[in-house]
């Protein structure tokens, strides 16, 4: 994948909560589960840079997360609660996860939470 120079002082608006996950109003953002949207910055699959919106009272399925890719996130707005840790991350957070790292589930509050996050492929076994 070639990553292509790109810029906005403005991200698009985010999509208000319960937008439908097929609307058209939505775009550029596309969902990737209920109450949950990313905004590609670039890159795509294993080896991207998102903005990820969360939408108040989102949760996750009540399970574990893992994933074969690195993954970094930076909290910009709002808060999202590891259910598993009890641990709340808000703006300024950050974290690292490597490869195969239990994480969630998770849930949002009342103002949703928006996060930079960037992925790339994890080492090759």
């Amino acid at each position: 994948m070639t990553f292509q120079q790109k810029e906005f002082t403005t991200p698009p608006s985010l999509p208000p909560p319960g937008t439908p996950t097929n609307s058209e109003t939505a775009k550029p953002w596309y969902s990737v589960a209920k109450g949950i949207w990313e905004l590609c910055l670039n890159g795509e699959g294993e080896s991207k840079a998102v903005l990820q919106w969360w939408e108040p009272y989102t949760t996750t399925p009540n399970q574990v997360i893992t994933h074969t890719f690195i993954e970094e996130v930076c909290f910009l707005q709002g808060r999202l609660e590891d259910l598993s840790l009890g641990q709340s991350w808000g703006v300024g957070a950050y974290a690292y996860r490597l490869p195969g790292m239990e994480h969630g589930p998770y849930k949002t509050h009342e103002e949703g939470c928006l996060m930079f996050v960037k992925t790339a492929p994890g080492p090759e076994c």
